[in-house]
C-alpha cells in the first residue's frame, strides 16, 4: 500500500542521479501495462456513466438483493441452547441496546455512509411492524453511565422477547483519523476484548429478566462474554454488513432464513488466551494440567488456573435452525498412496431435523507422525449443501496429495511417508468422522 509514500515524486530525481537504475523503472511499467493489457482494459476502457444513469447500475434492485443475501450468510448462530430462536410472528419485541439503531459498518466506507442503510431497529420494524416493537437504547456505546438500563428492563419485561444488540463499532477513515472514538479499526488497538462501557451491564440486566432474550453481537472481532453460556440467552454474531444489514438481520430473527453462518476466526475466553487458532502446532497448548506416569514419571502440560485455552466458540462453528447427521466417511483408497496422486474423501449428510437448512461441510487434514512440528490438523476442503428435511446428500472432497507437504529441517519441500487422518464435521471443535490413508 504505496498511497502515502509518494515514490513517484522521487524516481525521477532517484534515476538522474544514478542512484535508481531506469532499467527497473521500466520493469515496473512494463508488468502494470501488461497486467492491463491482459484485462482488456486498452480495449474497453472504462467510462463514467452520466449522474443520471447512477441510479440503475449502482444500489438498484439486483445489488440490495444481493447484499442481503450475503449478509444473511455471514450472520453466525453460535448460540441457542433453549431454542428462543426463530421468534414466533405475532410476539411482541423489545429492540434494545446502543447498536440497534446505529449503522455499523466498518472503516473503509465512503465518507457519510452511516446516514444510508438499514438499522437493526428497521429491519426488526419492516419484518413485524412498528406497533409491535418498542425501542431501549439503555446506554451509549461508549459511556459507562448505566442511568439508561432501567428503562431498557422496563421494555424488556412488557415483551415477550427481548433482542440486544451491542458490540463494537468502527468509523469511516476520515472520522478515524480526526480522532473519534472507535473499537476496531486500522490503527485502533485495545487491551481487551469485552465489551466496553456500560454495555455488558445492559445486556445482563436484561438477561436477568424473565423475557426470553437473544443477544446480538455486532462487531468486527471476536469479544470475550463468555458468561453468556452460562445462561439461556440465545447468541447471535453480525460482522460489520452492508446496508441491508438490517432486513439480513431481522430475516434469521423471524426464522425467514435459517441461519448457515461458520466462524472464521476462533473466540477466545479471555484476552490472556490468546493466541487462540484452531490449527496450533503439535508442541503448543495442551489443555491438559499434567499427570503421573509410569515410575511416577511427571508428564507436563499446560494449565490454566482461571481459565482454559480452548475456545469459547471454535473456528467453523455456527449453528443452525435444523439439525445435521453424519456419516459413513470414507476414501477411495487408504495404502500405497503416492506423492502424485489425488484421493477422494466421501461423507454422508442428513438434515434430520424440521426445516430446510444449509451445512458448511468442512474437512480436515491431520498428519500422524512429522519429522519437524507441524499444526495439528489443517483445513484442506468445505462445501455448502442446501437439504430439505429428511434429504441426504454425498459430499465428495478431493485430496491432493502433493499438497499435504512440510518444509524439513533442511528447509525442503517433501510430503513425508506415513500416515494421514481425514477428519469430516461441522467445526474444528465439532469432528464427525474420520478414515486413514498412508503415503508412501
Amino acid at each position: 500500500m504505496g498511497g502515502g509514500s509518494f515514490n513517484y515524486r522521487s524516481i525521477p530525481a532517484l534515476v538522474s542521479s544514478a542512484r535508481l537504475n531506469e532499467s527497473v523503472v521500466d520493469t515496473a511499467v512494463a508488468r502494470l501495462l501488461r497486467a492491463k493489457f491482459t484485462m482488456g482494459l486498452f480495449e474497453r476502457p472504462y467510462s463514467i456513466a452520466p449522474q443520471d444513469e447512477w441510479s440503475t447500475i449502482i444500489n438498484n434492485d439486483y445489488a440490495q438483493n444481493l447484499a442481503r443475501e450475503i449478509d444473511r450468510d455471514s450472520i453466525v448462530l453460535l448460540k441457542n441452547d433453549a431454542g428462543i430462536l426463530p421468534i414466533a410472528k405475532g410476539k411482541k419485541v423489545a429492540v434494545i441496546g446502543p447498536m440497534a439503531d446505529f449503522m455499523n459498518y466498518g472503516d473503509y466506507v465512503v465518507k457519510g455512509a452511516a446516514a444510508s442503510g438499514v438499522t437493526p431497529l428497521q429491519g426488526v420494524r419492516n419484518a413485524i411492524g412498528n406497533a409491535s416493537v418498542t425501542f431501549a437504547q439503555g446506554c451509549e456505546r461508549w459511556s459507562a453511565d448505566e442511568s439508561g438500563i432501567p428503562a431498557a428492563v422496563a421494555a424488556a419485561e412488557a415483551a415477550d422477547v427481548a433482542v440486544v444488540i451491542v458490540g463494537t463499532w468502527s468509523r469511516d477513515q476520515y472520522e478515524l483519523w480526526a480522532g473519534l472514538n472507535a473499537t476496531t479499526g486500522e490503527h485502533v488497538d485495545l487491551s481487551s476484548l469485552d465489551l466496553v462501557g456500560a454495555m455488558r451491564p445492559l445486556a445482563q440486566a436484561i438477561v436477568n429478566t424473565t423475557t426470553p432474550t437473544i443477544i446480538v453481537f455486532s462487531s468486527g472481532k471476536p469479544l470475550t462474554e463468555s458468561w453468556i453460556s452460562n445462561t439461556t440467552a440465545s447468541l447471535l454474531q453480525q460482522f460489520y454488513p452492508s446496508e441491508q444489514g438490517g432486513n439480513a438481520l431481522a430475516d434469521l430473527l423471524f426464522g425467514s432464513y435459517n441461519p448457515s453462518g461458520k466462524l472464521s476466526v476462533s473466540f477466545p475466553h479471555d484476552v490472556g488466551t490468546l493466541p487462540i487458532y484452531y490449527d496450533y502446532l503439535n508442541s503448543a497448548r495442551q489443555s491438559s494440567p499434567g499427570f503421573i506416569g509410569a515410575n511416577d514419571q511427571f508428564y507436563f502440560g499446560h494449565q490454566y488456573v482461571l481459565n482454559t485455552p480452548e475456545p469459547w466458540f471454535p473456528f467453523g462453528h455456527g449453528l443452525s435452525y435444523t439439525t445435521f447427521a453424519y456419516s459413513n466417511v470414507t476414501l477411495d483408497t487408504y495404502s500405497n498412496v503416492s506423492t502424485s496422486e489425488t484421493i477422494t474423501a466421501t461423507v454422508s449428510i442428513t438434515n434430520n431435523g424440521t426445516v430446510a437448512g444449509a451445512e458448511v461441510v468442512q474437512l480436515y487434514i491431520r498428519d500422524a507422525l512429522a519429522s519437524v512440528d507441524v499444526p495439528n490438523m489443517s483445513l484442506r476442503g468445505f462445501e455448502k449443501i442446501l437439504l430439505e428435511v429428511g434429504e441426504t446428500q454425498e459430499v465428495r472432497f478431493p485430496i491432493v496429495v502433493s499438497e499435504l507437504g512440510l518444509w524439513d529441517v533442511k528447509m525442503e519441500y517433501v510430503v513425508e511417508p506415513g500416515e494421514f487422518v481425514v477428519l469430516v464435521g461441522a467445526s474444528s471443535g465439532d469432528l464427525r468422522g474420520n478414515a486413514s490413508f498412508w503415503v508412501v
